[in-house]
């Protein structure tokens, strides 16, 4: 099973991304820090990765480049969630992008769009 990775410092994010993730069945892992990301999932090949572009210990692009490191074999789409998209959130988005497609989400986010992601990335516990 590929799970979804979700990586976001905000509790109150993280814990609405899980909440819906853990509701629908989703095979999920999620961490509040790219350390905690990249201690979480060595060995797993994911189908998805919701990143916070700004994350305390680390830029998006940053955590993506190791994410990928460790497991060079396949490819990870990204959706990025932005607040206002400020010009160091631009500059991460323009770091990833000649490394991966990027969707980018508005905060506050739309129960109907995560619904929609998940349905479409993601794959249910037995």
């Amino acid at each position: 099973m590929k799970p979804i990775l979700v990586i976001n410092d905000d509790s109150k994010i993280l814990g609405e991304l899980t909440s819906i993730l853990r509701e629908g069945n989703y095979f999920h892992i999620a961490a509040s820090s790219g350390e905690q990301a990249l201690e979480q999932t060595s060995g797993y090949d994911f189908a998805l990765v919701i990143l916070d572009l700004k994350l305390g210990d680390m830029d998006g692009d940053q955590l993506y480049e190791k994410l990928i490191a460790a497991e060079s074999h396949y490819t990870l789409p990204v959706v990025a969630l932005v607040d206002s998209l400020d010009g160091s959130e631009v500059d991460v988005v323009n770091r990833l992008l000649p490394q991966v497609q990027v969707t980018l989400l508005s905060k506050p986010l739309k129960r109907e769009w995560l619904d929609d992601l998940f349905a479409k990335y993601g794959e249910k516990r037995g």
